[in-house]
């Protein structure tokens, strides 16, 4: 398997399909670009979420950046969208050198870390969410629970 992954941010037309009134945990900041990492996983395109301040461990967070920042910056996959539509992907865009160079290099990492999170997210809906609290909150906010259908479940 080739390294294959693009860092973007997502379109106009994203935003008119997903609005925030409907899909309250997708990020949206106006007037901010939503960056994502996009790979395929299973006929699937998900877009993962470059983001700062990340508090929580459903992600995978830079060791090295050089921007500067009090709290961990990373990519959260707890607000992974799918967009196999090309018109909700917007244009490549530049980033940190330090930050791309550590996504190439840990880019097997970051995708089998994010394939287990989505195992998980998938085993949590076929349970109707009859889990325990620590897997509940793992999954209750993620932005997967929009994509069901793109999932199979």
């Amino acid at each position: 398997m080739a390294k294959s992954f693009s860092v973007n941010v997502l379109s106009a037309a994203f935003y008119s399909k997903f609005p925030s009134i409907f899909y309250p945990e997708i990020e949206y900041k106006p007037g901010r670009p939503y960056v994502v990492m996009l790979f395929d996983i299973d006929g699937n395109k998900f877009a993962l979420p470059l983001r700062s301040n990340i508090r929580h461990d459903y992600c995978y967070k830079f060791k090295n950046t050089s921007r500067e920042t009090d709290s961990a910056t990373g990519i959260d996959f707890s607000k992974a969208v799918i967009v196999n539509d090309a018109s909700l992907i917007g244009k490549p865009v530049k980033m940190d050198q330090d930050e791309y160079v550590e996504l190439f290099k840990k880019f097997y990492f970051i995708r089998k870390r994010f394939e287990r999170y989505l195992k998980g997210y998938i085993k949590y809906r076929e349970s109707n969410g009859n889990v325990n609290e620590y897997i509940r909150k793992r999954y209750i906010y993620c932005t997967l629970q929009y994509f069901d259908d793109e999932l199979g479940l």
